[in-house]
């Protein structure tokens, strides 16, 4: 048993296989559908879309650090002397702010870890985080080398529209990116196939050499994310592309 414990929320995307092969507990984070509670781990993910399709509303609140902190006992009970809980950009949500309460009440000491980025992201630094805390056994290596890739991280998207707030509302398909605090438009287009031109053309401008992940969330996107990674695989500065799904939270 390693004596550093990894934390995450579910906002990360990490999967449930991802998260048990590392071994890092994910804190959920509440999402309401119409101002009911939505369980992302027993509802179906399909059934969820179809419902924003039909003009549902869905909401996410921070976890409470009550959460957090039955986390961070876990961890205790399992032998880990240290945590190092790591969260997306606290400028966006308050899953941080709620993490640093509960490390007050926790049994071991915890670090939290603002990592500056969002979605997918997030869980890019936890495993990279869960790399460098096997190599060491280090909540330091740990904490730095989730820091480090968060500020690397680059992230664009694809919306229909927007309803305000975090995603700008917007006409039509809009490609947008997260940039410091913030999700941005960058280009309006025709159509989401355009769209994912603009997202290629973003990842594989100059000659740097990247690793990518694609995303979709409606599953009716499935097919139209398969070709952007495909595209993306064909390119000699792509190093590797994976493949996740967008979850409710």
């Amino acid at each position: 048993m390693s004596r550093v414990a990894l934390c995450t929320d579910s906002s990360s995307l990490l999967s449930s296989a991802a998260a048990a092969t590392l071994g890092v507990d994910v804190v959920p984070v509440p999402v309401t559908l119409d101002g009911e509670p939505f369980d992302e781990g027993m509802s179906s993910l399909d059934w969820f879309y179809e419902r924003l399709r039909a003009g549902a509303v869905a909401t996410t609140s921070q976890p409470s650090p009550a959460h957090f902190v039955r986390a961070y006992e876990r961890a205790a009970d399992r032998g880990a002397e240290t945590v190092v809980s790591i969260h997306l950009d606290s400028r966006v949500s308050g899953v941080v702010s709620s993490a640093e309460a509960a490390a007050l009440a926790s049994p071991i000491p915890v670090t939290v870890v603002d990592t500056k980025t969002v979605s997918f992201g997030v869980a890019a630094c936890v495993r990279t985080a869960a790399q460098a805390a096997a190599r060491h056994d280090s909540a330091g290596d740990a904490v730095m080398a989730a820091s480090r890739l968060g500020t690397r991280m680059q992230n664009a998207f694809v919306a229909l529209g927007g309803p305000g707030g975090r995603v700008p509302t917007v006409g039509g398909w809009m490609l947008l990116r997260y940039a410091e605090g913030a999700a941005s438009p960058v280009w309006e287009c025709a159509s989401v196939a355009e769209a994912v031109e603009r997202i290629a053309s973003l990842v594989l401008r100059g000659d740097r050499q990247v690793t990518a992940a694609v995303g979709h969330a409606g599953r009716a996107l499935e097919t139209t994310a398969d070709l952007l990674a495909q595209r993306l695989e064909s390119a000699d500065s792509v190093r590797a592309v994976e493949r996740y799904r967008v979850g409710a939270s």
